[in-house]
């Protein structure tokens, strides 16, 4: 009888522990995740708004240029959007520059179906809609939709 106290005690304080270490971990996770509708790369050389239809980055000093679209009256190639098909070059008359807090690097930001992430040197940033999987890579260095 004591040895089966001794075991059911053992048990239960390891699941106690259990739980204990599991609640920390997403706790941690949860912490990790930021909900912001606009936020910059942490070298401020991106910015990017979100909301639950779209998410749209700008960038301010890219190393690349995009051959002109004669579709477009207004900037273009000064920044990447995606909504619910393949990420897409932006044409625009106004900018997501200076529109946030920094979203540090290898954080995620999440609005709606999009989540995006800053490069873990700080001058990109990575968004996709989870639902499709579209999206787009950033950086200053290069760009990618997909």
């Amino acid at each position: 009888m004591e040895k089966r106290k001794k075991l059911l005690t053992s048990l239960l304080a390891l699941s106690v522990a259990g739980l204990l270490i599991g609640g920390c971990g997403a706790d941690k996770q949860e912490s990790l995740t930021l909900s912001l509708d606009s936020f910059a790369s942490p070298d401020g050389n991106i910015g990017c708004i979100a909301d639950e239809t779209m998410v749209r980055c700008d960038i301010a000093r890219p190393d690349w240029i995009v051959a002109p679209n004669p579709k477009c009256n207004l900037d273009y190639g000064n920044g990447l959007a995606v909504a619910d098909r393949r990420g897409y070059i932006v044409c625009a008359g106004d900018t997501t520059m200076n529109s946030g807090p920094v979203l540090p690097s290898n954080r995620v930001n999440m609005v709606g179906p999009f989540e995006c992430v800053s490069s873990e040197a700080g001058d990109g940033m990575r968004c996709e809609n989870m639902t499709t999987g579209h999206g787009f890579d950033l950086s200053t260095a290069t760009f990618e939709t997909f």
